[in-house]
């Protein structure tokens, strides 16, 4: 349902993310930086989609989790999914 968010999950947020990037923002900016313009903003238009479909933190969990496969969660730094997507979506929108 999430393509976009389902990769950076896999392909950023695996296991060892974070022998990729000193901070979970911090792998974000790798993707931003890595990835071509057009996929840096389908994904930060479907972290601002899903936001804006108002759902509650489980079901932002279950996106960023289980959909998508993320190894990292960040209610175990005491931040809350929804905050934490807002912190993704503001990361990609910032310049390289």
């Amino acid at each position: 349902m999430y393509p976009h968010i389902s990769y950076l999950a896999q392909s950023y947020f695996h296991q060892d993310f974070d022998l990729e990037a000193e901070t979970p923002l911090g792998a974000v900016q790798v993707f931003r930086d890595g990835e071509s313009a057009d996929t840096v903003e389908a994904l930060r238009a479907e972290i601002v989609a899903l936001l804006e479909s108002e759902p509650t933190e489980e079901a932002l969990a279950n996106v960023w989790l289980d959909e998508a496969g993320a190894d990292y969660d960040p209610r175990f730094e005491g931040v809350a999914l929804r905050d934490w997507l807002r912190s993704m979506a503001e990361t990609l929108a910032t310049e390289k």
